[in-house]
């Protein structure tokens, strides 16, 4: 994350919570990123300083006004005037995130070597939820390096059961 996209997040959150709209915050975010998938050249035009400041912010609010919270179209305006629409992407991972922890939830990162089952993300959310006493959300990726195995990544925690750590420990204890 970039000090750029923190710092809006944490912008974004604190309005949202203070007007008690964060979950339409949250909805509103899915809108505007979906938006701007869809069509790419609408961000290029956003985030455009060849394009006058008064027309991106023009199109930013035919596009989104009225269909997302007011505090969440504050601080698209300031993105888009200060020409940080590059941060967004990042500013609205980093707002989810502290809206999990709001809600005393945590995001855990699972890395495996191939794409897990349903069930044994499943199985891997409950172990979590069970060993940190609350909700978690399990976010999978794969990492072929790992070999095999699985390495969770939460609450600035490692579990790292993969088969390429276990071979560097073996390595390791060979080694010293």
């Amino acid at each position: 994350m970039t000090t750029t996209s923190k710092e809006y997040a944490e912008a974004l959150f604190e309005l949202a919570a203070g007007e008690h709209v964060l979950e339409e915050t949250s909805d509103g975010l899915v809108t505007v990123i979906s938006a701007l998938q869809q069509m790419p050249e609408y961000r290029s035009l956003l985030a455009s300083a060849a394009i006058g400041k008064a027309e991106r912010l023009k199109a930013l609010d035919d596009a989104f006004a009225g269909k997302v919270p007011k505090v969440l179209m504050g601080v698209l305006r300031m993105m888009v005037s200060r020409g940080h629409v590059s941060a967004l992407d990042n500013m609205v991972r980093e707002y989810e995130e502290l809206s999990r922890q709001y809600r005393g939830e945590s995001t855990a990162r699972v890395l495996s070597a191939v794409p897990l089952k349903e069930s044994e993300a499943v199985a891997i959310r409950k172990e979590l939820e069970k060993r940190f006493g609350h909700a978690v959300t399990v976010q999978c990726e794969v990492d072929p390096s790992l070999i095999g195995g699985v390495r969770v990544e939460v609450e600035g925690r490692v579990i790292d059961g993969s088969i390429r750590n276990k071979l560097e420990q073996i390595k390791d204890v060979m080694n010293g």
